[in-house]
């Protein structure tokens, strides 16, 4: 997932929580970089920073705007790096994308030095789970195709749709995926209503819109879901966050 464009100037959410915790001794790898926008803040701090991704657009984008960071085409679960070659790994928002979540969180610890840290950030199976837009929209859309409405010309709406679930993690998932190699040194929820909401808003905007949203300034709705994010909600948070240190 790409990093939104309203994060080029300013850190917020997440993304700011995460950079605080950043180490500042490199090298450091953005796993499913995007667009860059963030690797190239994580180069500010800890360089030389490494992105990968699977979009070749968003990958030759970023190459043009952060000459300084190094960006490469490649997934989670395969990387094209030696062993122990990072000193920190940033994952925000990507492991539920995955394939396959315990394979890549192995490859991430291959390519970590002893001691090296790992930043980590998923949706959290909290209060609001269940209003995630991304599954709330993909399950209407299946609930249409259930319903073989036929199509004017011919055929049924939405015959063809399949989707895989965006994940939700508890922490207790979290730290069996990471199992015993990794020590979980601080755990952070936050967020709660106004997060899943705004994200729905956006989604709403995406699906009328010329360009993707992350594309789009929207500062307001990020200004707000950062101020819910910074809200502190427990096991009740709708995002969870880990900073892990390599045993």
């Amino acid at each position: 997932m790409s990093t939104p464009i309203t994060y080029r100037d300013q850190l917020m959410d997440r993304y700011a929580l995460l950079y605080d915790w950043l180490p500042e001794a490199g090298p450091v790898l953005d796993v499913g970089c995007g667009n860059g926008i963030y690797t190239q803040w994580l180069a500010k701090k800890c360089a030389p920073a490494f992105g990968i991704d699977h979009n070749l657009k968003n990958l030759n984008w970023a190459k043009t705007e952060f000459p300084d960071s190094h960006f490469l085409m490649a997934n989670g679960e395969n990387m094209p790096f030696p062993d122990e070659y990072f000193n920190a790994v940033m994952i925000t928002e990507v492991l539920e994308h995955t394939r396959d979540d315990r394979s890549t969180l192995r490859e991430i610890h291959r390519v970590m030095k002893p001691g090296g840290t790992l930043l980590l950030s998923t949706p959290h199976k909290g209060l609001f789970g269940f209003l995630d837009p991304d599954n709330v929209t993909n399950r209407a859309f299946d609930t249409v195709r259930k319903f073989k409405i036929p199509k004017p010309g011919g055929g049924k709406f939405y015959e063809n749709f399949s989707y895989d679930i965006h994940r939700h993690y508890s922490v207790g998932q979290l730290k069996s995926l990471l199992g015993k190699d990794w020590h979980v040194e601080e755990v952070y929820y936050g967020g709660l209503l106004l997060y899943p909401l705004l994200y729905g808003v956006e989604n709403l905007m995406d699906a009328f819109g010329k360009k993707r949203s992350y594309w789009q300034d929207y500062r307001v709705l990020r200004s707000l879901r950062a101020f819910d994010f910074s809200l502190r909600f427990g096991k009740l948070s709708y995002n969870i966050a880990l900073r892990c240190r390599k045993i």
